[in-house]
């Protein structure tokens, strides 16, 4: 089995990914410089990203307008990793954040999300599985992206979806269905919505988790 390098950026954290068999190596980075062929970058969460990284004026995300510092670091991170062919697992700020670098956007507020847990469905196995639940965005894929969306929310959990519209009004409108884990193959990108790194190594969601990751990385 082929080794990899698991780089973070900004926070020495590891989740439950170095529980992962095809990485043999962590380390944290900050500079795009920094990123070699064989890396795999994780971006994790936080704080609301720059609607103007996916093309929307602010509405209701906790953000400015202009990018922060943060932003610019990662998205620079995420930039070159995808020029480089380097996977990247994004997990619930990454992960949004990993939708807008595919030309996604996010719906900028939704409730009954922060705060517990629920369950999501695997579309494939139809197999529910339960996650923790720390957000108020929602991830949507570009509409023409090469995407799939592996997991839902089970069932729908918000009934307030608050967007904004091309003269920068907020806007509400429907969703079918609340993405959860959307993989984007092109890239091997890995949108997680729920914090893997919040559960045990051994739950069986990131026992699942890491078998997926694993399966489209050999």
């Amino acid at each position: 089995m082929k080794q990899m390098r698991l780089v973070s950026a900004l926070y020495q954290e590891d989740g439950p990914f170095m529980t992962i068999p095809v990485f043999n190596a962590f380390e944290t980075v900050d500079n795009p410089d920094e990123l070699k062929e064989g890396d795999v970058l994780v971006v994790w969460g936080g704080g609301d990203i720059s609607p103007t990284l996916y093309n929307k004026a602010v509405g209701m995300a906790y953000a400015s307008e202009a990018p922060s510092r943060r932003d610019l670091l990662e998205w620079r991170l995420m930039q070159q990793a995808k020029a480089m062919n380097i996977p990247i697992i994004g997990v619930c700020r990454g992960g949004q954040m990993i939708t807008a670098l595919q030309g996604g956007h996010l719906i900028q507020h939704v409730n009954n999300h922060s705060g517990g847990g629920h369950n999501i469905n695997i579309l494939k196995d139809n197999k529910e599985l339960r996650v923790n639940s720390i957000h108020h965005q929602m991830m949507v894929p570009p509409a023409n992206g090469e995407y799939e969306i592996i997991a839902v929310a089970s069932p729908s959990l918000s009934d307030v979806y608050s967007d904004v519209d091309d003269s920068g009004n907020i806007e509400h409108v429907t969703m079918d269905f609340e993405p959860e884990f959307i993989y984007y193959p092109s890239i091997r990108g890995f949108a997680v919505q729920w914090h893997p790194e919040g559960m045990s190594n051994n739950h069986p969601t990131n026992v699942w988790l890491n078998s997926f990751i694993q399966e489209k990385l050999v």
